[in-house]
């Protein structure tokens, strides 16, 4: 693979407006990028959330339960008090050191409505629900952004026709450069950053090697196409600052199947408590 076919588009901007939150489109790009590469290298972490989280959210017998939108906090305030399904919820996470990363447990949540609602999106395993659009006000008004450039235009009886349109084209370019100078500089002054637009699609491999696949710097060179322990770590560190995830720690290791073996009984203890709630429900009915 060519190197300008291994790059990713994160975004169009040359700089970024964030939200209250800090959040941002390159940001959500690069975490998109992140849940695309566990989909190519670690299906087990979606799949996972169907055979271990899915069937107990299923059993939840009220009504909005997960509303798009909601924020993890606000979900756990408002539909599990009891705390019924958000340790099955973490201990997924955790399995996949993503336990501290709220905007996953997020999207998890939203994947999980998605598939209760259409069996074939959780058949195929569609992801989308991972995928959060980003809404900020824009750094600049649409007043000020705007260009103008005026001519006295070409009279054929004082120059001739290439002596003006150099002089145009000069003055147009010129033009064109204070006005790029001033945007840029109002953009800064209103907290723009510089965006990064491209990123390297194996440093996203890499990262969710290393953090969900239980690989070491070691395994991941060993299969690489290219790059040592060095390269690959200070890649997978770039595409975690891009994404703002927070890189487990070396000593740390993903749980054995003896944690499989604690989820299922967990989800098995869980489904217990809600079918007793529900039937208890259906007597007073």
């Amino acid at each position: 693979m060519k190197k300008n076919e291994r790059a990713v588009h994160l975004t169009a901007n040359e700089f970024l407006a964030s939200g209250r939150n800090g959040m941002n489109q390159q940001v959500a790009s690069a975490r998109w990028q992140f849940m695309l590469a566990l989909q190519r290298n670690v299906p087990e972490f979606f799949e996972r959330l169907r055979d271990e989280v899915f069937p107990a959210f299923t059993l939840m017998p009220k009504p909005g339960y997960w509303r798009t939108g909601l924020s993890f906090c606000m979900w756990q305030a408002r539909s599990d008090l009891d705390g019924q399904l958000t340790p099955i919820l973490m201990k997924w996470a955790r399995r996949f050191n993503m336990e501290g990363e709220t905007w996953i447990l997020e999207g998890a949540l939203q994947t999980l409505s998605t598939w209760n609602k259409f069996p074939r999106c959780r058949e195929s395993l569609e992801i989308l629900g991972f995928r959060k659009p980003v809404c900020v006000q824009g750094l600049v008004r649409e007043d000020e952004h705007a260009f103008h450039f005026e001519d006295e235009g070409w009279d054929p009886t004082l120059i001739r026709f290439p002596g003006w349109r150099v002089t145009a084209r000069k003055r147009f370019e010129a033009a064109i450069k204070q006005h790029g100078q001033q945007m840029r500089a109002l953009a800064k002054d209103r907290g723009g950053v510089p965006a990064v637009v491209r990123a390297s699609r194996e440093h996203f491999d890499w990262l969710t090697l290393y953090q969900c696949g239980d690989a070491t710097l070691e395994s991941i060179a060993k299969d690489a196409v290219y790059g040592d322990k060095t390269t690959i770590s200070k890649g997978m560190h770039q595409a975690a600052r891009l994404a703002r995830i927070r890189i487990r720690e070396k000593s740390r290791k993903l749980k054995s199947q003896q944690g499989h073996a604690f989820s299922t009984d967990l989800v098995a203890g869980f489904v217990h408590s809600v079918s007793g709630k529900v039937a208890r429900i259906r007597n007073t009915e």
